[in-house]
């Protein structure tokens, strides 16, 4: 009985302590998105497609399907770009809209304190040529 007690304490006293996963400076993170005149079932393969294909010819970046439905598909990854800014933890998120408009967001953070909200715009707008490149879909003017 006094080691479960003792085991209470310990897990209560670590449970208020910082963990130090996330470092004490700022995380900025901003989001972006498009709209793209194209069926969601059709795009969204293809969007996954094009960043694989770019994950495999840049080492550093990498791209995973974490949630694949009807309403929605999330993406997570590590977008590193061809500049040394580091890693950006990019979240994208692929809605339908109607049956022929689909809406893309990208989320991008950084705990870098070197890294400002320019670079995050930087890097979503390298995202989004990436994907546009590698779709063969235009933005929705």
């Amino acid at each position: 009985m006094a080691i479960f007690s003792l085991l209470a304490a310990v897990l209560s006293i670590y449970s208020c302590a910082s963990l130090g996963i996330v470092p004490d400076g700022k995380i900025i993170r901003n989001n972006f998105s498009r709209t793209y005149n194209v069926d969601f079932a059709y795009f969204h393969p293809r969007l996954n497609l094009a960043l694989q294909d770019y994950a495999q010819r840049y080492k550093g970046n990498s791209f995973q399907v974490v949630r694949l439905g009807s309403d929605a598909v999330i993406i997570r990854g590590l977008y590193q770009g061809d500049q040394d800014r580091g890693r950006f933890p990019t979240f994208i998120t692929i809605k339908p809209m109607s049956p022929q408009k689909t809406w893309m967001e990208i989320k991008i953070s950084s705990s870098n304190p070197e890294a400002s909200a320019e670079y995050l715009e930087r890097a979503a707008k390298e995202l989004f040529q990436i994907v546009e490149k590698g779709t063969g879909f235009r933005p929705q003017e």
